[in-house]
């Protein structure tokens, strides 16, 4: 099992800018396909999102990564989780991308960034 957190908020870039949006960008890098999911946690408010796809492991086709799009940040602090379903290490590309409110892009966040739970 891959699974990834982060503590999520619109000062987590430290910018003058805070972030408003992040659009999160899962591939896989593997032989064989894996289920995915990406969620979003509140201490306060609990489940914010819930995203449940599976990726494949085809060299071409928009099977092999997928984008969700616009998450909303707050100043309040929550979690984004990804987990698959696979134990292979480095079965995932991970990339968040931190947005401002009018849409610039302010900074690219890999699994890299993010604090690894199992692999």
């Amino acid at each position: 099992m891959g699974a990834y957190i982060m503590e999520v908020h619109e000062g987590m870039l430290q910018t003058a800018v805070p972030i408003k949006y992040i659009d999160v960008e899962v591939a896989f890098a593997g032989d064989d396909g894996a289920d995915v999911y990406v969620g979003g946690i509140s201490p306060t408010n609990g489940e914010l999102y819930r995203h449940i796809f599976h990726i494949g492991a085809e060299s071409t086709g928009s099977s092999r990564n997928h984008i969700i799009h616009n998450l909303d940040v707050s100043s309040s602090m929550w979690e984004l989780r990804i987990i698959s379903n696979k134990s292979r290490p480095y079965h995932l590309a991970v990339r968040v991308y931190c947005r401002s409110a009018c849409g610039q892009t302010l900074g690219v966040l890999s699994e890299h960034q993010m604090i690894k739970l199992a692999d």
